[in-house]
């Protein structure tokens, strides 16, 4: 017999079960509803049906309250990843991860400020596990082919980027909702369960450079959305008013940064011009941390060895800036070589990256010096530069590594202060302007004169400044260490 034949098309129990439906179309919680029965049921028929139905709207009541729950549409918070959360320092060795690992790039000074950006670390923690976001994710790719190991075949993760510091704020809500690009989840994951993320300023926080601008986001989206202690170390700072996008990034991130860390007395001075609220302290380049490993030279500089036999030589590398070699024997660059070759013979022309490669080459045949290709570690050349008379070069790496060995160095100035500050940390004379290079040949050459005199002294001297700015470096550790003590010890007060 069916529900309808039991209780009949007109009986009360139908108009009662009726009743239910329209309530259930309506929405109406059930459990809380005053439904009317039929007063024509008489008390004891009455009370059974109140039983009856009552166990019936709760049933309905509680499969509707599961039904709609699940057909609810998800809240911007459900859609979120979830965050990465920091464990309980001390119960196992701390996940750090360093910003911008610059070691993909063919270039000497990227290699040794890695190297020694490693040492210092490890000194302060000992045991620690370490991620990279490798340099490559943040510059833009039009470098790759020329300045990156393996350039052809990198692969840089797509996201979407703040253009000003405005846009932070909403970046970073378009990350955590699955809404910043296919690539955002391989940041997220490397920000997962870590401890510490140090930010390496090496090569980019000047002009508009687009990995400033990247490792500016990613330090402070660490520190503000994900509670991840930050600090920021090893940096060149040049903020100009020439487009000024960058000082206000870098003023809303330092704001909350664990530490910050500059590595010249230029970059201190700028921070203080435009952020003077912000504490900063200066500990010099971590590029001079690196060992002095100079007895097993490449073939490369063993064959030049070979080349020079006895002859005295200086070292000459560029750098950056743009120098006039336009007219080959009529120009700055050639009367420069040749007459300082007056002084000393021979000159050796030194790629410390590949495109400079065909300048050095062309320079070295106009002038009957010696080329040296990019060989494959900085302890090549500075098995070169502990035998050069001095170096002139357009770096800021080069002349820290020569400083270690001994090496004086004559600067030109490079597309920031940075070379600037190199002379200062290593109280070594101001760069020349490489653009007007006629006008300071004769006292590059008094320069010149001045290192062959006092060759033993200045060398001495310059290797005594970075001995001490090498111990000063490993300062870098004891920030990363104080930062995870404290961070250690805030949880245990709050757990």
């Amino acid at each position: 017999m069916s529900f309808k034949q039991a209780i009949g098309s007109t009986s009360p129990a139908r108009r009662i079960a009726a009743n239910v439906v329209d309530c259930l179309r309506a929405g109406t919680d059930l459990s809380k509803s005053r439904l009317s029965y039929p007063c024509c049921i008489c008390e004891p028929r009455r009370s059974s049906v109140n039983q009856l139905m009552s166990g019936l709207i709760s049933t309905i009541s509680a499969t509707l309250r599961a039904m709609r729950r699940k057909l609810r549409p998800p809240s911007s918070e459900a859609l979120r990843p979830p965050e990465p959360s920091l464990r309980t320092l001390g119960s196992q060795p701390p996940t750090l991860l360093l910003l911008n690992d610059c070691s993909d790039q063919i270039n000497y000074g990227a290699e040794a400020l890695m190297e020694g950006l490693l040492r210092i670390i490890a000194a302060a923690i000992p045991n620690h596990t370490l991620r990279m976001i490798p340099s490559h994710w943040l510059i833009e790719p039009e470098f790759f082919s020329r300045e990156f190991h393996n350039g052809s075949s990198l692969v840089q993760p797509a996201a979407i980027w703040p253009h000003v510091a405005d846009q932070f704020e909403c970046i970073a809500d378009e990350w955590l909702a699955g809404r910043g690009g296919r690539g955002v989840d391989v940041y997220l994951k490397a920000l997962q369960d870590v401890d510490l993320v140090i930010l390496n300023g090496e090569g980019s926080m000047y002009r508009t450079n687009l990995s400033a601008v990247r490792e500016l986001f990613v330090a402070w989206f660490a520190k503000t959305k994900l509670g991840i202690p930050t600090v920021f170390l090893n940096g060149l700072i040049h903020l100009t008013l020439v487009v000024p996008i960058l000082p206000a990034m870098m003023k809303k991130t330092f704001r909350v940064l664990d530490a910050v860390a500059v590595r010249d007395p230029y970059s201190l001075r700028n921070v203080h011009d435009f952020m003077s609220e912000i504490p900063v302290t200066l500990i010099p380049d971590s590029a001079l941390a690196v060992p002095v490993e100079i007895d097993n030279p490449s073939p490369g500089v063993m064959a030049l060895f070979r080349q020079l036999g006895n002859t005295d030589f200086f070292c000459f590398d560029p750098g950056p800036m743009p120098i006039d070699h336009r007219f080959g024997p009529r120009s700055a660059l050639y009367r420069l070589i040749t007459e300082i070759k007056q002084l000393i013979p021979q000159a050796v022309m030194v790629a410390s990256g590949p495109s400079e490669a065909p300048m050095l080459k062309q320079l070295a045949a106009d002038t009957d010096s010696i080329y040296l290709d990019h060989q494959p570690s900085y302890r090549d050349l500075m098995a070169v530069l502990a035998r050069t008379k001095f170096q002139i070069s357009g770096r800021n790496h080069n002349p820290l590594l020569g400083a270690l060995v001994g090496c004086p160095v004559i600067s030109i100035g490079s597309t920031s202060h940075k070379v600037h500050g190199m002379c200062e940390i290593l109280e070594v004379s101001e760069p020349y302007d490489g653009t007007d290079l006629r006008s300071n040949i004769d006292r590059i050459k008094t320069h010149v004169a001045s290192h062959l005199v006092n060759g033993v002294m200045v060398r001495n001297q310059i290797k005594s400044i970075a001995a001490r700015l090498a111990v000063e470096s490993f300062e870098m550790g004891v920030i990363v260490k104080n930062v995870l003590a404290k961070q250690s010890k805030h949880e245990v007060r709050t757990q």
